[in-house]
């Protein structure tokens, strides 16, 4: 087996002529430099080529006599340094209903804030106004929800409750979105459940549902549970 094995290999070397590629280094050639004699015909002939790449003519200064040494200084100013632009006015701070309390200052009891209501004049109950598309609509309140059942505390200072709200052209709410709460969790519960059992006028002709806002403005009713 090793001696036909032997004469495979030199019949297969034989046949194809395999032989070992030889090596040849890099030839790195130097830089050349022609003398051209003026007015002879070489420099005539190469004299548009080297007229065509002389970089003067290319630049903006436009220098004659090829003097580069003599170019005028072009200095640079940024467009932020030559112009200043007009800054369109701070819109105006929205108005904040509660202001946090100052640390340097010591703090006021909270039952201080809570309005007294006068012996002659009697206190505003809870109101829910509606406004968008729902304002002027005509509805009807449930009549197993009350959110003025809850009670909240007295040294609490309450916000208007708002949501996003929409009716369907049937006059069914189909959607209700809390956009901002009164700072008491039981009293926003409530007013979802209220907002939820509301009925509003049906309107046939309209196909898309009505999107509007419902804000609940409380009242002495809120902290007496009394009723609306």
């Amino acid at each position: 087996m090793l001696v036909a094995s032997f004469l495979l290999h030199a019949a297969s070397l034989f046949v194809f002529q395999a032989t070992v590629p030889r090596s040849e280094g890099s030839r790195e050639r130097s830089a050349v430099i022609y003398y051209l004699l003026p007015e002879s015909p070489e420099a005539v002939r190469i004299a548009p080529v080297l007229a065509a790449s002389d970089p003067a003519l290319f630049s903006s200064a436009k220098i004659f006599g090829r003097e580069a040494w003599q170019l005028p200084k072009t200095p640079y100013v940024a467009s932020f340094d030559k112009e200043s632009p007009a800054l369109a006015p701070l819109p105006a701070p929205p108005l904040r209903q509660f202001l946090p309390p100052d640390p340097g200052v010591a703090p006021v009891a909270a039952a201080e804030f809570v309005p007294k209501p006068s012996p002659h004049l009697p206190a505003a109950p809870t109101a829910v106004r509606f406004g968008g598309a729902l304002e002027g609509r005509s509805w009807t309140p449930p009549q197993d929800v009350d959110v003025s059942t809850l009670l909240a505390s007295p040294q609490q200072v309450l916000a208007p409750a708002e949501f996003l709200v929409a009716v369907s052209p049937d006059g069914l709410p189909m959607h209700l979105f809390p956009q901002r709460s009164s700072g008491n969790e039981n009293l926003d519960r409530a007013a979802l459940q209220y907002l939820a059992g509301c009925r509003f006028a049906a309107l046939p002709a309209e196909q898309a549902p009505a999107w509007g806002t419902a804000t609940f403005v409380w009242g002495a009713d809120a902290r007496q549970g009394g009723q609306r």
